[in-house]
């Protein structure tokens, strides 16, 4: 490790902070470096937003298919009991109507968002 300031650590890119600014890192090189490192923060945020944004879609896309196929499951299975006489009503029946409404809301859920998306 040296006692010079101005010369970069083992492993670092660049100058030091202060020797990048000049004196004291005051100046318009200065502003403008801020400028750019927020223009990028704010670039980092919409990515990862947008990222985001995707993945929760193909959650939800996931998530109403598993609802679905344990609905219609549910329903021949209840279909099926009755047939032979079996007990219909609970459980399938009702593992039906709890995954039909759980798609219900998720449906609804979906149209409102993109409801508050359009304004």
């Amino acid at each position: 490790m040296t006692d010079d300031f101005d010369e970069p650590l083992e492993g670092d890119i660049g100058p030091a902070p202060a020797a990048a600014g000049g004196a004291g890192g005051a100046g318009p090189a200065a502003a403008d470096a801020g400028e750019e490192l927020r223009r990028y923060e704010r670039e980092r945020e919409a990515r990862r937003r947008r990222t985001n944004a995707v993945a929760g879609r193909i959650a939800a896309v996931f998530v109403a298919l598993l609802l679905g196929f344990l609905a219609y499951d549910s329903i021949a299975t209840a279909v099926e009991a009755r047939r032979r006489g079996d007990p219909w009503v609970y459980p399938p029946a009702v593992v039906a109507g709890v995954c039909l409404a759980a798609l219900a809301v998720l449906a609804l859920w979906t149209v409102l968002a993109a409801r508050r998306g359009r304004r």
